[in-house]
């Protein structure tokens, strides 16, 4: 084998200096690792990544199921006065009740015109 004409060669080599790893290069490695690693994919995950988005429309449609149903449904208590009044004036007692109305006020205006 012929050296001679491998010996600047071998110079050179001998003068490099010597090649040697970065402080950061183990974080650089992890870093491009996890830039790489395959996100998965599916509404879960999407979900994982945009939580704010999924807990906003769960708010909404709550917002739009209490609104939009029905209240308790609520039975009017009938005021008894005018129960009862309706039922005298549906009655037939109704007209002699108020003829006997009449009949008390000419009563009254008789005893104060005989005395």
């Amino acid at each position: 084998m012929n050296t001679e004409e491998h010996d600047d060669l071998w110079r050179l080599l001998g003068k490099v200096r010597t090649p040697s790893a970065s402080p950061f290069f183990s974080r650089k490695v992890l870093r491009a690792i996890r830039e790489e690693r395959q996100e998965t994919t599916g509404v879960f995950a999407w979900l994982r990544r945009h939580w704010q988005l999924g807990a906003l429309g769960t708010c909404a449609v709550a917002v739009a199921a209490i609104a939009l149903a029905p209240g308790p449904q609520r039975t009017e208590v009938p005021d008894p006065t005018a129960l009862l009044a309706e039922q005298l004036s549906q009655s037939i007692d109704y007209q002699v009740i108020s003829n006997l109305d009449e009949l008390i006020a000419s009563e009254e205006s008789l005893a104060w015109l005989e005395n």
